[in-house]
């Protein structure tokens, strides 16, 4: 931004200086929020992190290990491959199972197998919605240092 001195009674050299900033502002505009994306994902992988282990969903660890962030410009994924992960946000209905199984409580870590043919489904317990509608929820207070 110029440190000029404008005429007030100028009117074009107010346009041009006004010009002036919001070419620099929009210019960096994009790499500034890329910068607060990545900001907001990172703290949503956190969140989740700890939504797990608060909601009683974190037996193993493995599910919370597993959740990731993926940078590109502009474009952040939040994530895990564990398999399982979407019976734990969403729950389950009743269904059959047709193999053991091996049940794992606070009280009992190492758990003990048991042969179930039909399981009673499971209640959601979110953790990835939760901490996205959170940090979205606080969006403004990512992106007002960037621009104040």
């Amino acid at each position: 931004m110029s440190n000029k001195r404008i005429r007030i009674s100028d009117p074009n050299a107010v346009r041009q200086y006004l010009d002036e900033i919001i070419a620099q502002r929009v210019g960096i505009a994009p790499e500034v929020i890329d910068i607060v994306f990545d900001d907001m994902a990172m703290d949503m992988q956190t969140q989740a992190k700890m939504k797990l282990t608060v909601n009683m969903s974190v037996l193993t660890g493995l599910l919370r290990s597993s959740i990731t962030t993926t940078h590109e410009f502009l474009r952040k994924v939040i994530g895990t491959n564990v398999e399982y992960a979407k019976h734990v946000e969403f729950g389950t209905s009743p269904h059959m199972i047709n193999s053991p199984v091996l049940i794992k409580t606070p009280d009992n870590a190492k758990g003990f197998w048991r042969f179930i043919k039909m399981h009673r489904g499971s209640k959601a317990k979110p953790y990835l919605r939760p901490a996205f509608d959170e940090v979205v929820q606080n969006m403004e207070s990512y992106i007002t240092p960037y621009f104040e």
